[in-house]
């Protein structure tokens, strides 16, 4: 008796509660792309991902739905996508990409068929395309790498549904479904040599994306497609206006802001201060850039800056060091920059705004995704030369040449205004004349002393601080009433205090400090090394000295900067932060320079590759041959013995491989797929079935290939049997294929 038993296949419900619940893994993916993006969307990604979610852990509460509901779901979310395109006409990119949002979750809960399932397989790809294009952030690489998989998975399914004539009006019944039973029954019917295929298309996919990625030209995706530029909020005490208290609040966040390839941790020789802007008006406890300075010199696509002629580093100083910087999104519009420099790069073409006499570098928009800038050498100095524009306006001023009031509300001259009350200004002169006393004219390093010792001395850092009364000028206030106060604070009374003995001084925002990442040596710098310090103008050298007057960030002699120390940071989060700088390494900052380096090492490491092989290949025939000249030497019976050992080797793991592989099933617990001696006779049933239909009706062979075939039968598809039960069925049913003629 034969009868043949069907290989175990999912049903037609199985296979379709697969597809839905691998289309709602991948829009889950989607929506969590799309959630890295500054979009203003907070209600309809977590709208989505809770309903998405929450229909995957209970189906049958959308199986419940009645299919009016999607119906009307339909034309109502149109005219939700119309309004917002409305109010965002003018930029329409985040209206877009909250459309797709909304047809991820309509697509993923509503009912659908093969045309609707490819629909959702794209609008996923897109999104997270898009996302990681914009962000280059490291996720995108791990999400990229789940949605291949999965997406191979649902297109299988699909193909498998196809074939089915019910597929196109089949609905799945949830009210006995289990993830339990269904992930069992997956994995009892799936195929191993399936999985292979899969697995080795899925690194075929990898490699050529890698190839793709390292041949293609480098190009900005958003200076490519100006509409694609999307900006992100600043933080909120690095933007034009700085209130009291904003670059406190940064200080609270513990995230990596920036890191840097610095030449070597000896490179950074004092305390560094990433300086990133100035900010030269104040008004009622406000810093801000003014009018004047932010109109900016734009230019178009830049990918170099040379630096400005007063920053030029002294020939003598020049050691061609590269700094490498990664200033993290959505942080500032402008650049963290330490002191002068050489030059500046991008790895592509930037648009940049300049300001030349603040020595501020920028971007157009605050950035969504990390940039990546090079620095050749770096100057680490307290002192920073001042621009020839601001050196005639300071000497204009000081030797008596007539002023206009509106020249004042222009840079730099608001360096030198105090838009306070006549009150709050004699308050001011009062405490000047305590501080300086019967001095003479004091130098601008002696007086930041003085001032800095004061403020050090009578007052506390503090992030909750006191004394800022608001019926009169907050910093004023402080400086008579208060004891307690953060950076800005004592910033803020310093530049106060040195305007009105006139002094022009101005605030600085920035980081200050940093930590050393010792796995992969860069040097990182945090949110919360958020800092604010002044600038004062020193007329005799023409240079604007750095004064922090906040307690325990540097010496009260302005002049006197404290040598480089830091933390180092190890540990699971240092080995973590690696990873993400080596994708910025070799992703982000991956430039035309990286692609040729990379093709001459690719060449290189071939060349080598075959010079080796060529050398073993002179070796193993010169040991060949003085063998065969010696064959009855010491060394000749140890080679001669080694190499007939792995030849026994292997003719037992050959002769023994349906019994490795059987035991092999045996681990997996799944017999009936992966048999060994079933499949071998079923290869050999196919061979028997086919000289069968090469003879003719009366050839005497025919009943000895039916003879082979009932055995045959009998171990493919009747009780499960050993390898050495089958060894003689088998060796017959060889013998009679071998003797065709």
């Amino acid at each position: 008796m034969s009868m043949r038993i069907k290989q175990a296949r999912l049903t037609i419900e199985e296979l379709h509660q697969l597809k839905w619940l691998l289309g709602g893994a991948l829009t889950l993916l989607s929506l969590w792309a799309l959630g890295s993006l500054e979009l203003n969307s907070g209600f309809h990604l977590t709208f989505g991902m809770a309903a998405v979610f929450a229909a995957l852990i209970r189906p049958q509460m959308v199986a419940a739905i009645p299919p009016i509901f999607w119906r009307f779901a339909a034309p109502a979310m149109l005219v939700i996508v119309l309004v917002d395109f409305g109010f965002g006409f003018i930029n329409f990119f985040p209206p877009l990409m909250r459309m797709v949002m909304l047809l991820l979750a309509y697509r993923a809960l509503a009912p659908r068929t093969r045309r609707e399932d490819l629909q959702l397989v794209l609008l996923c790809l897109f999104g997270i395309v898009v996302s990681g294009a914009l962000t280059v952030s490291l996720l995108f690489a791990v999400q990229i790498l789940l949605f291949t998989p999965i997406a191979m998975a649902l297109l299988l399914v699909i193909c498998l549904l196809d074939r089915s004539p019910e597929e196109s009006r089949y609905l799945p019944s949830w009210k006995r479904f289990s993830w339990r039973r269904l992930i069992s029954r997956v994995w009892w019917v799936v195929d191993i040599r399936v999985l292979a295929w899969v697995a080795l298309l899925f690194t075929f996919v990898v490699s050529v994306s890698t190839a793709l990625f390292v041949l293609i030209p480098r190009f900005n995706l958003e200076q490519a497609i100006p509409f694609m530029q999307l900006q992100a909020e600043p933080k909120s005490g690095f933007s034009d206006v700085v209130k009291l208290g904003s670059v406190s609040e940064i200080t609270e966040d513990h995230s990596i802001a920036l890191r840097v390839d610095a030449p070597s941790m000896q490179a950074i020789i004092s305390t560094p201060y990433w300086r990133i802007l100035i900010l030269d008006q104040y008004h009622d406890g406000e810093f801000r850039l003014s009018s004047q300075s932010r109109k900016f010199r734009r230019q178009e696509r830049l990918r170099s800056i040379p630096s400005w002629d007063d920053w030029q580093v002294p020939l003598q100083q020049r050691k061609a060091q590269l700094w490498t910087f990664y200033f993290e999104g959505g942080i500032s519009q402008y650049l963290p920059l330490p002191g002068a420099f050489q030059s500046m790069r991008f790895p592509t073409d930037q648009d940049t705004v300049l300001l030349p006499d603040l020595h501020v570098v920028g971007l157009d928009l605050v950035p969504q995704s990390a940039v990546s800038y090079q620095i050749e050498d770096l100057l680490w100095d307290v002192r920073a030369p001042a621009s020839a524009a601001e050196n005639q306006a300071f000497f204009d001023f000081s030797t008596g040449v007539e002023i206009q009031d509106e020249d004042m509300l222009r840079y730099p001259l608001t360096t030198l205004g105090l838009d306070i009350a006549q009150q709050d200004r004699a308050r001011l002169t009062r405490l000047n004349r305590d501080l300086i006393g019967q001095s003479s004219k004091l130098s601008v390093a002696e007086y930041s002393q003085l001032v800095t010792s004061h403020l050090r001395g009578n007052f506390r850092y503090s992030l909750t601080p006191n004394g800022t009364n608001q019926t009169e000028d907050p910093v004023v206030a402080w400086i008579t009433a208060g004891d307690a106060g953060h950076c800005e604070l004592f910033a803020s009374a310093f530049v106060l205090l040195a305007r009105d003995a006139g002094y022009p001084a101005r605030m600085v925002v920035g980081f200050v400090g940093g930590g050393w990442n010792t796995v992969e040596d860069f040097f990182v710098v945090r949110n919360s090394d958020a800092h604010a310090w002044a600038e004062i103008y020193d007329a005799y050298s023409q240079e604007w000295l750095r004064v922090d007057p906040t307690p325990g960030a540097s010496p009260s002699n302005p002049d006197l900067s404290l040598p480089a120390s830091f933390e180092m940071e190890t540990g699971i989060s240092a080995w973590v932060d690696s990873l993400r700088m080596q994708w910025y390494r070799r992703i982000v900052n991956f430039d035309q320079q990286d692609q040729v380096e990379l093709a001459t090492s690719m060449l290189d490491l071939g060349n080598q590759l075959l010079k080796s092989l060529s050398i073993r290949f002179k070796e193993a025939r010169a040991t060949l041959i003085d063998w065969l000249q010696h064959p009855f030497s010491r060394g000749s019976f140890i080679s001669g013995g080694v190499l007939l050992c792995l030849c026994l080797v292997m003719v037992y793991f050959w002769r023994t491989r349906l019994q490795w592989l059987h035991l092999f099933s045996r681990l997996l617990r799944r017999p009936q797929g992966l048999d060994p001696t079933r499949k071998m006779a079923s290869r050999l049933l196919n061979r028997v079935q086919v000289q069968m239909a090469e003879l003719d009706q009366n050839d005497p062979r025919l009943e000895t290939l039916r003879g082979a075939l009932k055995e045959l039968e009998a171990v493919r598809f009747g009780p499960a049997v050993t390898m050495d039960v089958a060894k003689s069925a088998f060796a017959r049913a060889k013998q009679i294929l071998r003797n065709r003629h």
